[in-house]
């Protein structure tokens, strides 16, 4: 009986921890994958450089738009947002402050006050990526290409996406629709960003089965379940209804288990990251912004 009740309780103890990811890690999480990749479906090719070194801000249009926080798809949801504006905001004030100290030239500015944001990206990024996946980052950087594969454990955390998230308006209440596009430049406030989101549980929000995308030409709907394992069956030949039930499994495991180790796919997370840290790009220059403080091999 002592056996059967410890099994029951080991299998159920995901419903007994409350979820440990919060909406801002949803945003860090989510601007890291802009940084890291850029899907070009026409060409199918990542256009983007495989570093968490904001150059989905930075670079973005040739640096015309980092008020605007570069990519537009760093503005498709508040959680992204939010995140991409304080970086913005992290660095402009950094910016600033060196500028009026009169010792640094705009360029010299620049290039530190990218750097100090970059290192604080990274920071944000380690801290999401241990609630998220219940392990802790590696330290060390990986010089490698990303991978197709890397992508398709990417887009299997689309899983947590929450279809509505809880905002305060004086002394009231409301909900926001995460997907819609009138709400996606929504500033969340300090409590806003760490209210708790929904553990893993191997299922798409219904709200991502139908995302209204108001394209200037002709509007259209997406399911983003189904884009999802398109891409992952087409491009990195992997299975994405197996990958999900991994993650509905994974929930009652938690926090015994973590999400890195106990997937089939949760290692290609792992190296994505460090990749993501490594101060070598993939075509083996040295990346600026990127300190060589953090070892990449």
């Amino acid at each position: 009986m002592k056996k059967i009740l410890c099994v029951v309780l080991l299998c159920c103890s995901g419903q007994l921890f409350a979820s440990p990811i919060r909406a801002v890690d949803l945003g860090v999480i989510g601007l890291a994958s802009h940084d890291l990749f850029q899907w070009d479906s026409e060409i199918e090719q990542n256009v983007e450089n495989g570093r968490f070194d904001l150059s989905t801000i930075f670079d973005y249009a040739g640096g015309s738009r980092i008020l605007q926080g570069g990519n537009p798809k760093n503005s498709e949801n508040a959680p992204v947002f939010t995140v991409t504006q304080h970086l913005v905001d992290f660095y402009l004030g950094h910016k600033q402050t060196l500028l009026y100290t009169g010792r640094y030239s705009e360029v010299e500015a620049y290039t530190a006050a990218r750097q100090a944001t970059v290192a604080h990206f990274i920071a944000m990024i380690d801290a999401s990526y241990r609630r998220m996946m219940n392990k802790a980052m590696r330290n060390t950087g990986l010089n490698g290409t990303v991978n197709h594969q890397e992508q398709a454990a990417m887009r299997a955390l689309h899983d947590v996406l929450p279809g509505q998230l809880t905002v305060h308006h004086n002394f009231s209440r409301a909900s926001l629709a995460v997907t819609d596009y009138m709400q996606a430049q929504v500033s969340l406030s300090i409590e806003e960003q760490i209210q708790a989101i929904a553990f893993y549980d191997g299922e798409y929000d219904p709200a991502y089965h139908h995302i209204f995308i108001p394209h200037f030409s002709e509007p259209y709907w997406v399911n983003l379940e189904e884009v999802d394992a398109e891409f992952v069956h087409q491009q990195a030949g992997m299975d994405f209804d197996n990958m999900l039930w991994e993650l509905k499994i994974y929930q009652f495991f938690y926090p015994a288990a973590n999400l890195i180790d106990f997937t089939r796919f949760g290692h290609h997370l792992e190296t994505l990251f460090s990749k993501g840290i490594c101060h070598i790009n993939q075509d083996q220059t040295n990346n600026l912004w990127i300190s060589e403080t953090i070892n990449c091999h």
